[in-house]
């Protein structure tokens, strides 16, 4: 089914007005919750959260594929048309489908779970991403909370311990509840055993009376979270301990959530640019003060979803930055202000630069081999992307707002001139 409609998968996605879209999508849709009839043998699993949804979907697909036939939603297609073409590509003798669950708006579960029927729920965490639209945590927990609360009683709900948002959607739910957390009173948990750049991330978990130690590939002691997330719902379906651990340990971050991006002139990127809400920006520059490095840089750009106005959370990460890196840069067309602002009230090392383009021809005098440069920003409005790939090819396009999410590795304009 999924190669017959394949052309208007692509059509939808490249051509048409939003109402041509609309139209088009509805059928997509429409099929989509008929063919969910005959997948009687999956087991679907939906994953929310604020943060960690996508890294959570990868690592439990890799653990539940380590015994079972199973699937899972591409990239980070989280919404209702994209979750339709997820089910569409699903064979029968698919175990287990992995779906990650996103909304940006208050109802934007209430189309989804009808459709995809998941049987397992897991929450990573409660963030304030859609400020605007949320108005702050409670907000967002209701809607995550949502997922739990549609479990059939035979099903499964796999909460984070650690948030207290999270941990009280087990009172909206009908199914068995499982927790996860570095919390000694969760059912799986776990201890830290390193983490400091450029070490990755490795843990020791513990469940009733089994104990594995899981080296991982991932950077960061915010993906601790996911990483339990993963073993405790797989372990939870069938999979032994030590198989979730091992192929869980195998996968990599996703690009743009604390991946790395290695150049020829030896200098290191950590790029956490996919998205930069206010709430997430401490986890990473505090990864950057722990990291070891001859030199460390941090390169800001657009943060997102806070109250107020623009300056506070600008200056709350800056003057954090500033203590955990040896230069900061703040790119953007409020960047001179912030930085005079901030420099006026004793914070140095700081640099302003209105542009990526601007931003990039100062990187590129002055990096040499051994700095470790982390991007935190949107890549949807900065694609801080091109500031390493300019350092290996000749990037062209310095567009300001391009109107494409994708990343600019995979951008065909990224060769090529294109007016600001």
């Amino acid at each position: 089914m999924a190669k017959i409609l394949d052309p208007i998968f692509d059509w939808v996605r490249h051509g048409g007005d939003a109402r041509t879209k609309a139209l088009y999508r509805r059928p997509v849709i429409e099929a989509a919750r008929l063919w969910r009839r005959f997948l009687t043998r999956t087991c679907f699993i939906g994953v929310t959260g604020s943060a960690g949804k996508t890294t959570t979907k990868d690592l439990l697909h890799a653990a539940l594929a380590a015994r079972f036939r199973s699937a899972k939603n591409s990239d980070s297609h989280n919404v209702l048309y994209p979750i339709a073409r997820t089910l569409l590509t699903l064979g029968p003798g698919v175990r287990f489908c992995v779906q990650e669950i996103g909304a940006g708006e208050p109802g934007g579960f209430d189309a989804i779970l009808p459709l995809l029927k998941p049987q397992v729920g897991v929450v990573t965490n409660v963030g304030t991403d859609h400020y605007r639209v949320f108005r702050g945590r409670a907000g967002v927990a209701a809607e995550k909370g949502k997922l739990i609360a549609s479990l059939p009683v035979d099903g499964l709900a796999v909460l984070n311990a650690d948030d207290p948002l999270v941990i009280a959607m087990a009172s909206r739910c009908r199914a068995r509840v499982v927790t996860y957390g570095m919390q000694s009173a969760a059912d799986f948990r776990a201890e830290i055993l390193s983490h400091r750049w450029p070490d990755r991330l490795s843990l020791r978990l513990q469940h009733r009376d089994q104990s594995v130690v899981i080296p991982t590939q991932l950077l960061g002691a915010q993906h601790a979270g996911n990483v339990l997330a993963a073993v405790a719902t797989a372990c939870s379906l069938g999979v032994a301990l030590e198989q979730a651990a091992l192929a869980a340990g195998r996968v990599c971050t996703s690009l743009g959530r604390m991946s790395v991006h290695e150049t020829a002139r030896g200098v290191t990127f950590i790029r956490d640019d996919l998205k930069a809400p206010h709430w997430t920006m401490s986890r990473a520059l505090q990864f950057m003060a722990e990291a070891r490095a001859s030199r460390k840089l941090i390169v800001l750009g657009t943060i997102s979803d806070y109250a107020g106005a623009s300056f506070r959370p600008y200056r709350d990460a800056m003057s954090e930055a500033a203590k955990a890196a040896d230069r900061v840069l703040l790119v953007g067309p409020q960047a001179s202000g912030f930085v005079r602002r901030l420099s006026e009230r004793g914070v140095q090392n700081l640099h302003a630069f209105e542009s990526v383009r601007h931003a990039s021809a100062w990187l590129q005098g002055f990096l040499t081999p051994g700095d470790l440069v982390l991007l935190k920003g949107s890549n949807k409005a900065d694609h801080l992307a091109r500031l390493p790939l300019a350092l290996d090819q000749d990037v062209r396009c310095w567009r300001a707002r391009c109107g494409w999410e994708k990343f600019c590795d995979h951008c065909r304009q990224i060769g090529q001139s294109a007016s600001p």
